[in-house]
C-alpha cells in the first residue's frame, strides 16, 4: 500500500509538473480572461483609464506545474524509505 502510495504522489507530480492534458494552460487561461474582463469593468464603472491586468501568481500555469517538483520528491522520498 505504501508503495503505491509512493508511486501515486510521483505520478500526480510528474502530470502536475509537465501539465498532461494542458489542463492547467486551459484553466490558467480562463481564470485570467475573468479576473481581465472583471478588472476592466471595475476601472470603467469607476471612470478611471484601463490599466493593463497583471495575474496573481496562482493564476499563472509555470508556477502551479511547479508545484509537481514537491509532490515527486514527496513520493521519492516516501519510495526510498519503504524500501530501506
Amino acid at each position: 500500500m505504501s508503495i503505491g502510495l509512493a508511486v501515486l504522489y510521483i505520478a500526480v507530480g510528474a502530470g502536475v509538473l509537465f501539465d498532461v492534458g494542458g489542463f492547467i494552460r486551459r484553466k490558467c487561461e480562463r481564470t485570467q480572461k475573468k479576473a481581465a474582463d472583471r478588472h476592466r469593468e471595475m476601472l470603467w464603472r469607476n471612470g478611471r483609464l484601463e490599466t493593463p491586468y497583471v495575474p496573481a501568481p496562482f493564476a499563472r500555469p509555470g508556477v502551479i506545474r511547479a508545484f509537481g517538483i514537491p509532490l515527486m520528491v514527496v513520493g521519492g522520498l516516501l519510495l526510498l524509505l519503504h524500501l530501506d
